[in-house]
């Protein structure tokens, strides 16, 4: 497997914006290696990273070689590796953040769906339950864990007393996490908009209003957050400066990639505009409180790793396995569960006796 990879330690938003696919995009790309080229797309408002189990000279990648330049590229064990790493939380901005497990899942799904997953379903699969592992035996998704809950306590902190918020963006997953946070927090108000109608009820603690009125909203609003996959901004500063008529305090955050919010909003008079980008301090002040949690999430990872390759190493060895004799067979897979990595070894040495 090979994997290029572009995320928030290698890139800010103005460049990682150009490699936010859309889902049309996706399909667009998935539909070209369909019974070619085995591919897997990620994108999260993070990272972009393309899987696939041919040569990168052989494949066509999404973007030009030029661009290809800005990404880490990962081959072979490496590859696998960092897959297993993403999965189980230690690759993220936010160590251990519960995002990415579904964001994995979905897309592996996605072209799975679309018949373009080909050689690739063993891998993501096994990453998969990594990464269920990982959350099950360690405390890596404790305490503040997802980019949702960082922007809630950056509400949070404003003024004391309820506050007015905005939540643009409430049927995606982190807008949905986000909305989730502040309903729990007792201490707001929340007015959500999405182009999705029926999504909320005020008695699930959230008034649901139109997208296309969301600019209504933006005088009464102590804080606006947006998250949706919108190509489009859907806050432009002109407009919010001629909606403003109160003088106050206002916070705006930006979860998306491309960004949601004209930048010229954060020099607007009372404006505060926090982007994902931004939010990183937090993040790695958090990341110190989990190094436990990630030492057992590691030894979690070369575990399954290990156990993985096994696995691989027995399947494509399945006809040398059938014409050696049954006790030793059954003492290579009696190894195999015991002791992988002796395994594999013992597979090599087994092979290069035969050749």
């Amino acid at each position: 497997m090979y994997c290029l990879s572009i995320d928030h330690t290698l890139a800010g938003v103005a460049v990682r914006r150009r490699f936010a696919y859309s889902k049309a995009e996706r399909t667009a790309i998935e539909k070209r290696f369909c019974g070619r080229v085995g591919c897997v797309l990620l994108v999260t408002c993070n990272r972009t990273e393309f899987y696939f189990n041919r040569p990168r000279e052989e494949t066509p990648l999404p973007f030009g070689e030029r661009d290809a330049a800005l990404f880490r590229f990962y081959e072979g064990l490496a590859a696998e590796e960092h897959l297993f790493r993403l999965a189980a939380g230690l690759e993220s901005m936010l160590v251990g953040e519960d995002e990415i497990l579904g964001q994995i899942r979905n897309c592996y799904e996605e072209s799975r769906l679309a018949g373009a997953a080909e050689g690739l379903h063993e891998v993501f699969q096994a990453a998969l339950a990594c990464g269920k592992r990982v959350r099950s035996e360690t405390a890596i998704s404790s305490a503040a864990c997802s980019i949702a809950t960082l922007a809630v306590n950056e509400v949070l902190r404003m003024k004391r007393g309820e506050k007015n918020v905005l939540l643009v963006g409430a049927t995606g997953n982190i807008g949905g996490s986000v909305l989730k946070n502040l309903i729990s927090s007792g201490d707001v108000r929340v007015t959500a908009t999405s182009r999705s109608h029926g999504f909320c009820s005020e008695a699930e603690g959230a008034v649901s209003a139109d997208y296309a009125d969301r600019y209504d909203y933006i005088n009464d609003a102590d804080a606006v957050i947006s998250c949706t996959a919108s190509p489009h901004t859907v806050f432009e500063a002109e407009k919010i400066s001629r909606r403003i008529k109160q003088e106050k305090e206002r916070l705006f955050i930006d979860l998306s990639v491309p960004p949601d919010i004209d930048a010229a909003v954060g020099r607007l008079g009372g404006c505060r505009l926090v982007g994902i980008d931004d939010l990183r301090e937090a993040a790695e002040e958090n990341n110190r409180k989990k190094c436990a949690a990630v030492k057992g999430a590691e030894r979690i990872v070369a575990e399954c790793l290990l156990s993985f390759r096994a696995h691989e190493a027995a399947r494509r060895n399945a006809a040398f396995f059938s014409g050696i004799p049954e006790s030793e067979r059954k003492a290579l897979f009696l190894l195999k569960k015991e002791s992988p990595e002796l395994f594999i070894d013992r597979c090599a040495r087994l092979r290069e006796r035969e050749i």
